[in-house]
């Protein structure tokens, strides 16, 4: 199809039908412009020197001035002065009401400046000076690139930052489980279809299409987020917003804008009914700390072990046992993470860890004004990192051992 085209892109020039649309033969991405009387079509990238020939009237904006009608195809291009002079550059609209061309842009092209826009349709593109020099037009060029289909910009709930450490970076967005949110794009140009998806390790799932609203390329739907997206693979969960253009000079062409989320593993009611001063005022403001794991425990986060497996858990049920593990001694002794050189059965001023008998390890953060407890985190077995003032008692009951590191 690509050689029959050429064919008769040949033929029409030599049978003189050089009036022929420059956008007859375009694909988005393309470039089809004259010089003199032959038609140049490229594919995403062509260079236009200043000594082509250029007859044109009328003069627009000064006698040494060098124009050329150039059609773009639904594509956003990059215009840019590759050569090592510097010269102006314009450029026009051609429209049925404006034949010698509407002006959109008039600009100081330094060497390597640039110009970018979504372009569809026939243009003039001037190269001129005030000088009028022109040796020093002749020794001007400008590069066109295929930049990409569309610029595209998507809104979802929230970014996630992950981090290598157990609790997630700052302005992270936890999704709740079960929580409905808006998701947004804003598409330039007129794709075919615009889709969410969210990619893991696991694969891919499509969470559904995003609808025209209003006007001006935007695009929204809503999306109950009633799936845990486990963290612990090297692709964490990303949410994709992958716009779809008619195929270009390349094929099919595609933009997808993506940020790294979180989904909770529980609802809000289920940590609500564990924890009674559990929070969740917004995404970013919440008692969340850190994402779920299900290889790393309460256990291992009080002592900040982040080796999966590195020893035997300690024993629920015997103090000597959970206080060895805590100092790092006896049958602990060679336990990675961190150690504890204090602890008691009654509470101590500014402890840094809490053992709950109903197996769970907390760490300290806040103190009263006595040195007394006002706020833990830990993490909630399998769960998320959480902080808390209660520590679930319900469930964990009232502190029975207090560690302190020094």
């Amino acid at each position: 199809m690509k050689g029959l085209r050429r064919a008769f892109i040949f033929l029409a020039l030599l049978t003189g039908l050089s009036s022929i649309p420059l956008g007859a033969f375009a694909l988005p991405g393309q470039i089809a412009w004259y010089s003199g009387g032959t038609l140049m079509v490229q594919n995403g990238r062509e260079t236009i020197y200043a000594t082509y020939p250029t007859g044109h009237s009328p003069i627009r904006y000064a006698n040494n001035e060098r124009r050329y009608k150039v059609h773009f195809d639904n594509y956003r291009y990059k215009i840019r002065n590759s050569g090592s002079t510097n010269y102006r550059f314009a450029i026009s609209k051609i429209t049925p009401s404006s034949p010698d061309g509407q002006s959109m842009y008039d600009m100081i092209f330094n060497t390597y400046s640039s110009y970018s826009n979504y372009l569809d349709g026939d243009y003039y593109l001037y190269m001129y000076d005030y000088t009028g020099s022109t040796s020093n037009i002749s020794l001007s060029q400008m590069e066109i690139v295929a930049e990409t289909p569309g610029l595209v910009y998507a809104g979802g709930p929230g970014a996630f930052y992950y981090t290598n450490g157990y609790e997630s970076g700052p302005g992270s967005a936890y999704i709740l489980r079960g929580s409905t949110h808006q998701l947004t794009a804003w598409a330039e140009g007129n794709p075919i279809s615009v889709v969410a998806t969210v990619t893991t390790s696991s694969g891919t799932t499509t969470l559904g299409t995003l609808s025209p609203t209003g006007w001006g390329g935007n695009y929204s739907m809503n999306y109950t987020f009633n799936d845990f997206y486990d963290p612990r693979g090297t692709q964490k969960p990303t949410l994709n917003i992958t716009v779809t253009y008619p195929n270009s000079y390349a094929g099919p062409s595609k933009v997808v804008v993506s940020e790294q989320i979180y989904v909770t593993l529980n609802t809000l009611s289920e940590y609500q009914q564990e924890d009674s001063t559990f929070y969740y005022n917004s995404l970013t403001d919440n008692s969340f700390v850190g994402p779920a794991n299900d290889d790393l425990m309460c256990y291992d986060y009080i002592v900040d072990n982040r080796t999966l497996h590195a020893f035997a858990q300690p024993s629920q049920g015997y103090d000597n046992d959970i206080i060895d593990f805590m100092k790092r001694q006896g049958r602990f002794a060679s336990r990675p993470g961190g150690t504890f050189s204090k602890s008691s059965t009654t509470i101590m001023p500014y402890v840094d860890a809490i053992y709950y008998p109903g197996y769970h390890f907390a760490k300290v953060t806040k103190w009263d004004a006595s040195g007394n407890p006002i706020e833990i985190i830990s993490k909630w077995g399998p769960r998320e990192l959480i902080r808390s003032q209660s520590a679930y008692s319900l469930g964990y009951g009232a502190p029975s051992l207090y560690f302190k590191r020094y």
